[in-house]
């Protein structure tokens, strides 16, 4: 009976011997898979963190200058006679860049606000015929 044990032992062990080696790749694959998943995240999140970061610069110096238009004539609106149309036009215009989201708010979808801000200041610089876009190329980070 012993023998009839240890072949048993010996028939198991000879098999997972064969299985390890039928699914060695499969493993080395899951493994290989495994790290390079690990190392994509880590990279891909410090390169969506600086994309992010930079973009975010750019589209809060664009409100920062529509809204520096905005109160600067808003405070010359008397001397430069501006009409009351448009003074209410620079009104919302201003408001509109105060209440923009300074943090990333999923409620608040920051296209549709950077949009219509963008509407708004082209309204209001056709109104007061004047040519001044905000340069992307001029902000740089």
């Amino acid at each position: 009976m012993p023998n009839n044990l240890s072949a048993q032992i010996e028939q198991s062990d000879i098999n997972d011997v064969f299985e390890d080696i039928l699914f060695s790749e499969d493993k080395i694959v899951e493994q290989g898979y495994r790290e390079g998943f690990q190392i994509g995240v880590t990279q891909d999140n410090i390169e969506g963190y600086h994309l992010g970061y930079h973009r975010g610069a750019e589209i809060g110096s664009e409100v920062g200058y529509y809204q520096e238009f905005a109160e600067f004539h808003l405070s010359n609106c008397e001397k430069s006679k501006i009409p009351v149309k448009i003074v209410k036009s620079l009104e919302f215009l201003q408001e509109d860049c105060k209440q923009f989201p300074k943090t990333n708010v999923e409620e608040v979808d920051i296209f549709d606000s950077i949009e219509k801000i963008r509407g708004r200041y082209k309204k209001i610089a056709a109104q007061l015929k004047i040519k001044i876009d905000f340069k992307k190329d001029s902000v740089n980070f």
